[in-house]
């Protein structure tokens, strides 16, 4: 039996047919920011921690440099060297496609209307959002809105990854996935909206969106004008996954895979001590 999965692995990875969404990339690194990074500086307490923070520091900036350093040599081999044509990377264009898709996923998702999407997502976020909708009450929704955006997306990581070499395989029958992560800090809002029936003035049936708290009570007032920013919108940092499949040397158009979280500190100084130049 076991052979015979692993055939079948191998002729799936010959066709093409692997599936699109395989997971986040291993090592994919998001630095930590702001309260995140906390305390890797610090000198507080004894000299000895005192000199352990910038210690931490140093470590954090190594490994930060590292895998970008393996990430750029990665993808100029999978540019130059891998696959045959040489293949798209969209480098400088993947932060604008990221912030396209994002708006896009998200504001299908508020209406409750998955299914003109559903080429562009990932299998694990597309059955997540189902889901989501699926525990909403009948006849309400939500009403996301980005009032604007705070900052300019940024991509902090992009890898690129082949899938392992078939005997017989040529550079054009190549199979892999490119995956990319990018910063989006906006100004959102999000509310609770319930569809309400009710006669018009000239006596037609007309249906409105009212918004309602958790209870599924109308909240007076929380209509704000066109244009007017609402009292609850919040500042959000995302960083949303995009990622691009290669399928027997063929690019697919470029689908969102979720949202991921900034690398835990611990996680990063995990295993790296011996690697870290030594300075005096």
């Amino acid at each position: 039996m076991a052979v015979q999965i692993a055939q079948a692995r191998k002729d799936a990875l010959k066709s093409g047919q692997m599936p699109l969404d395989i997971g986040l990339l291993p090592d994919t690194l998001i630095m930590p920011t702001g309260k995140n990074l906390a305390g890797t500086l610090s000198t507080g307490g004894s000299s000895a921690t005192a000199a352990g923070g910038p210690r931490r520091r140093l470590r954090l900036e190594w490994k930060r440099f590292r895998t970008r350093a393996v990430e750029t040599f990665g993808r100029l081999m999978w540019k130059f060297v891998t696959v045959k044509p040489r293949p798209k990377l969209d480098y400088f264009r993947v932060h604008l496609i990221a912030q396209a898709l994002h708006r896009e996923v998200y504001e299908h998702f508020a209406a409750g209307n998955l299914p003109p999407i559903e080429a562009k997502v990932c299998e694990g976020f597309l059955g997540s959002l189902r889901k989501r909708i699926a525990l909403r009450a009948p006849g309400t929704g939500i009403r996301w809105t980005v009032h604007r955006y705070l900052d300019k997306p940024r991509c902090v990581s992009f890898k690129a990854a082949s899938f392992p070499f078939q005997k017989g395989e040529l550079s054009t029958e190549r199979n892999g996935v490119l995956q990319a992560v990018v910063r989006i800090r906006s100004l959102q809002s999000l509310q609770r909206v319930k569809r309400v029936s009710e006669r018009g003035e000239e006596g037609k049936l007309v249906v409105r969106e009212v918004v309602v708290d958790a209870q599924g009570n109308e909240v007076v007032g929380a209509e704000e004008e066109e244009g007017q920013v609402p009292k609850d919108a919040k500042e959000v940092v995302e960083y949303f996954v995009v990622q691009r499949n290669l399928r027997a040397g063929k690019d697919l158009p470029w689908m969102a895979w979720g949202t991921t979280e900034e690398t835990k500190v611990a996680e990063m100084l995990k295993g790296n001590k011996k690697e870290v130049p030594q300075v005096a």
